[in-house]
């Protein structure tokens, strides 16, 4: 809004004291600031727009500046970022509550956020001289994934996932797969159906830049990652030879005593092997890189099919 005033007193000056302390030199700017908001409210929305845009990037810019430095720019302090905007949120939650809640400051704030933390989290990243550590990756990744789903469940939209994995477990019991495979494909093909149900409904008006109206927190951040993960890729490949190993040499090779089938039990150990690998990728990721670890677990089990029967 440059230097136009609000109710011919309060100034973008007034604003840029939120969250240093200076607020509570005078006790009567939050309430000014409040009813500042209800009259820019009344103008165009672009005015709006346009100071919620400005108030989000100034609160990040003390961000940008520390994790560009050369202290904080590295993948084994990404989790100090989620800790950084988690601590800002909890410290100035009373302060921005001037803001009208159809504003929706908060969503828009952690939206920047996470735009911003992935273009730095891609740039160390891409400018790696060597392949990253994988424990140190993986740590990264996963508390990605985390503060992802925090945002999800904080704006809307983060219990699908939850429901997906406890739906994936059901089956990995093993007890009367058929069913329950059968149960939940129903269950999904229903939920579908009211949510295109819904969505029909409301795609005459739907707004993109409010919660639970569109925009997905998952991958925001964590796509950054997949192009990296081939290391992990190689690590399951690496770990799934060296169980081979072990294996082979435990294998007494005698098929037991009234057994019509002539299956090594060692090859039973390796496809449960083969299962809990993809288990632990696709709690990572379920794009290029399980694709990945499929092919190499496929050929695996090709070269070797004589072994395993």
């Amino acid at each position: 809004m440059g230097e136009r005033g609000w109710d011919g007193e309060v100034k973008k000056d007034r604003m840029e004291s939120l969250g240093t302390g200076k607020e509570s030199e005078e006790n009567n700017l939050l309430q000014l600031l409040s009813d500042a908001c209800l009259v820019v409210d009344a103008l165009e929305p672009s005015v709006r727009e346009d100071l919620v845009k400005n108030f989000c990037s100034r609160e990040l810019t003390s961000y940008r500046q520390i994790f560009e430095g050369a202290e904080l720019a590295k993948l084994d302090k990404t989790e100090r970022r989620y800790a950084w905007i988690n601590r800002r949120l909890r410290s100035n939650e009373e302060i921005w509550k001037i803001f009208p809640p159809s504003w929706h400051v908060t969503y828009l704030l952690c939206i920047q956020f996470c735009k911003l933390t992935r273009s730095q989290l891609l740039e160390i990243l891409e400018n790696l001289k060597e392949k990253p550590d994988v424990g140190t990756l993986l740590l990264a990744l996963q508390r990605t994934l985390e503060f992802e789903e925090e945002l999800a469940e904080k704006f809307g939209g983060g219990t699908r996932d939850r429901e997906m994995g406890t739906d994936i477990e059901d089956i990995d019991r093993g007890e009367n797969n058929s069913q329950t495979v059968l149960d939940i494909r129903k269950k999904y093909e229903k939920r579908l159906a009211a949510h295109q149900g819904s969505r029909n409904e409301k795609d005459g008006h739907k707004d993109l830049s409010v919660p639970g109206a569109g925009f997905n927190f998952h991958g925001i951040i964590s796509s950054c990652f997949e192009p990296h993960l081939t290391v992990y890729v190689e690590l399951e490949e690496k770990t799934l030879m060296e169980n081979l190993e072990k294996l082979v040499q435990e294998e007494t090779w005698d098929i037991e005593e009234g057994s019509q089938t002539n299956i090594l039990s060692s090859s039973m150990q390796v496809f449960l092997i083969i299962r809990r690998s993809l288990k632990r990728c696709s709690a990572l990721t379920k794009n290029q890189t399980l694709f990945n670890l499929f092919k190499v677990q496929f050929n695996f089990v090709s070269f070797n099919c004589d072994w395993f029967v």
